[in-house]
């Protein structure tokens, strides 16, 4: 397995914590992003999310860690957004970290913020691939029931040389299958998030592979988002796969040429083939981080806890 950075675990002020994402369409149901922590130590090779100035380095190689910073403050500040009262919608939980990370286990910010959500009426989205949810599962399958509750597992490849080279210290394939059938069994709704799609690394037959052991699990939707590479983050990534793909090295090079993603034609070539492919093993298909079971959800105000 790649080596990862030690992590380095501190608290955080946060100024925000619910963020209201643009609608696409006005069918749409609103939808907020929820983040309980700042960065990740999942060390995966593709991440975006852990930028330079969460990493420090004591000035030796070996002793570079990453910092995880802990919203300490995430359940009160979004206690009082509630109770001001915002839009009906649903919660997204983790879409840019990881909110069962170890730290979780002690602090409990997750399932705090889930208490709240709960108690508050609202529906909620939760992305993780961590067993550690199973925790929580009661508290969801009560959001469950007075409003909806969907639990995503982040699966992006499934072949062992693969996951050891691009999954960091993720739980193993074989667990998070097995989540997403404890997930079920407890009458959630469970998915699966291809996310991030990897050009010329998970297309194809790898994509098939994951799409059929998902669905084989009780998965009722896939996910889908293009790799996305911040400049800031493209040397290293290149430099990995001069080592690791030297034949993919020049094409990602041309594919993400001044940007961040691909072209949009190109992602809608990817999305079309994912869709077919997710359809064949009987799994709804969707845009990271939207559930497309989602659209059923209905619009109102909510808050004072009502």
């Amino acid at each position: 397995m790649e080596s990862v950075l030690k992590t380095r675990f501190e608290p955080y002020q946060a100024t925000n914590v619910l963020c209201r994402r643009e609608k696409e369409n006005a069918d749409s149901p609103e939808t907020y992003l929820l983040n309980p922590y700042r960065g990740c130590s999942v060390g995966c090779r593709y991440c975006y999310i852990q930028e330079k100035k969460h990493e420090i380095s004591t000035g030796l190689e070996e002793e570079k860690q990453k910092i995880v910073q802990l919203k300490i403050n995430a359940p009160c500040m979004l206690e009082g957004k509630l109770e001001e009262g915002v839009d009906y919608g649903v919660i997204i939980i983790g879409e840019s970290c990881e909110p069962y990370d170890v730290i979780e286990k002690k602090f409990l910010i997750t399932n705090r913020l889930l208490e709240i959500i709960q108690r508050y009426g609202f529906p909620v989205h939760i992305v993780t691939r961590f067993p550690l949810i199973m925790r929580d599962i009661e508290l969801i399958r009560k959001i469950k029931e007075s409003a909806e509750a969907y639990v995503t597992v982040s699966l992006p490849v499934v072949s062992k040389e693969l996951v050891e080279k691009l999954d960091g210290n993720s739980p193993t394939v074989k667990e998070r299958l097995k989540l997403i059938k404890r997930i079920r069994k407890a009458g959630v709704s469970a998915g699966v998030a291809l996310s991030p799609f990897l050009p010329f690394i998970s297309d194809g037959y790898e994509t098939e592979r994951v799409l059929k052991k998902a669905s084989s699990s009780g998965a009722s939707y896939a996910l889908f988002s293009p790799l996305i590479i911040k400049e800031y983050q493209k040397k290293m990534f290149y430099d990995w796969l001069e080592e690791k793909y030297p034949e993919k090295a020049q094409p990602y090079k041309d594919l993400y040429d001044n940007r961040e993603k691909p072209e949009e034609n190109y992602v809608n070539d990817l999305y079309q083939r994912f869709r077919k492919n997710a359809r064949k093993y009987k799994l709804e298909p969707g845009v990271f981080p939207d559930v497309p079971l989602d659209r059923k959800i209905k619009r109102k105000v909510c808050g004072n806890g009502k």
